[in-house]
């Protein structure tokens, strides 16, 4: 009986561990109110690469997104975003208040490739 105990709880014990790590893990979070439009993925390591090539053509710039980093990034000269990552994590922030509707729509747009991307 304590070895069916002990099989038991080492078998949901890695079941656990193996289902929180695996690499197919895909969250994606949106907040949009009046203010503030935020967007953050959480995604397997593995797409890391396929998601620098995107945001590298996207933006023109290239982004070490294997790296801790965090930038403000100007889109077209009074528009600025953002941008925090590191593998398997990327965060926008975007402040609606001081950017212009062409800014938000091209966030917005640049969110859902991202998206995208990370969804193939």
């Amino acid at each position: 009986m304590k070895n069916i105990f002990y099989s038991i709880a080492i078998l949901v014990v890695g079941l656990s561990f193996g289902c929180h790590n695996g690499e197919g893990h895909l969250s994606v979070s949106t907040i949009d109110n009046q203010s503030d439009f935020k967007f953050e993925a959480k995604y397997a390591e593995s797409k890391t690469d396929k998601l620098e090539k995107y945001l590298d053509s996207a933006l023109n710039n290239e982004l070490p997104l294997d790296q801790h980093i965090d930038l403000l990034v100007n889109l077209n000269g009074s528009d600025k975003f953002n941008l925090k990552a590191k593998k398997g994590w990327l965060e926008i922030s975007f402040d609606k208040r001081n950017s212009t509707a062409a800014g938000y729509k091209k966030v917005k747009k640049l969110t859902e490739g991202i998206k995208s991307k990370l969804m193939e």
